[in-house]
């Protein structure tokens, strides 16, 4: 009876809190790299030095943030990366190269925490914050002058794609800004490799309060 109760004044509780939420939507700009971005290649019999580099990609995403100091954000994310990979012929110092750029749909989990009191001041604040994301491949564009590459397409791309994610916001009026880097956890590829992208990535966007 006493683990009832305890249960039913929790929930009751966390209603305050709940009814007071942020609607947010943005858009921003990633650059990513690999764990594994130098190597060497083996491309027609000859060793070639190979170097992975990251390339702007984008994204633009909505969430909900949930709480007053200590909040939850739950959302959805759309998203491009580009990596540029060069393979130097050791001997000709010719270049082969594949520029590829990922479509991605992604849900982000953030807790964290408001340095203010948001029912206190709710027209300016800074958020630090940590989570999760997970990202699903959806497409694949792929430019080659490397003939040994092939086509690359979704099902080279592991079918859930995990990050760490930690960052730090503003938010001032009905705007915000934020910042932040996702740690590769799992493998990008879907075969051997166990190459991992991390990620450096800057938001811009609105929001509405509700209940503050």
């Amino acid at each position: 009876m006493k683990a009832r109760l305890l249960v039913v004044m929790l929930a009751l509780a966390a209603i305050p809190a709940m009814a007071q939420f942020d609607v947010r939507a943005y858009g921003g700009v990633n650059i990513v790299q690999l764990s594994t971005d130098q190597g060497t290649s083996l491309i027609d019999g000859v060793l070639h030095n190979k170097k992975v580099s990251g390339a702007p990609g984008y994204q633009f995403g909505a969430a909900v943030l949930f709480g007053e100091r200590v909040f939850v954000q739950p959302g959805f994310q759309w998203t491009t990366i580009s990596t540029t990979e060069v393979n130097e012929n050791t001997v000709t110092g010719d270049e082969l190269t594949d520029d590829v750029t990922l479509s991605m749909i992604s849900v982000p989990l953030r807790v964290g925490v408001r340095l203010i009191d948001p029912t206190v001041e709710n027209l300016f604040n800074i958020r630090i914050y940590g989570g999760v994301d997970g990202h699903h491949v959806t497409g694949v564009n792929h430019k080659e002058n490397n003939p040994m590459t092939g086509d690359i397409d979704v099902d080279d791309y592991n079918n859930l794609i995990v990050n760490a994610d930690f960052g730090l916001g503003i938010d001032f009026a009905f705007l915000y800004i934020e910042s932040g880097y996702q740690l590769g956890i799992s493998p990008v590829y879907a075969a051997d490799s166990q190459a991992k992208a991390n990620a450096f990535y800057a938001n811009l966007g609105l929001r509405l309060s509700f209940g503050y």
